[in-house]
């Protein structure tokens, strides 16, 4: 059986997960890195396309690694790695 896509459905339910889990994180939602990443979420559950890349989280000194992909066979994830913004 090969791959199949997700729904619309899908990466909304998805998207809704991962942005409130980074607000349970203790996240705000009015900091760049928010805002830039709900943009993606919601550019990805418009087109269905796949986004991977990383997003600048400087306030809580960390950079999201994000996957969003296309294909059911794997879930959107996020990745919260330190990083040093000096």
């Amino acid at each position: 059986m090969g791959k199949v896509l997700k729904t619309k459905e899908d990466r909304l339910k998805e998207g809704i997960h991962l942005l409130t889990q980074l607000r349970d994180s203790h996240v705000k939602e009015q900091y760049f890195g928010y805002q830039e990443l709900k943009r993606m979420i919601s550019e990805w559950v418009n087109t269905g396309e796949a986004w991977h890349g990383k997003i600048p989280f400087p306030e809580h000194g960390r950079e999201a690694v994000v996957e969003l992909p296309k294909f059911n066979n794997k879930a959107a994830g996020i990745h919260f790695n330190v990083k040093s913004f000096i």
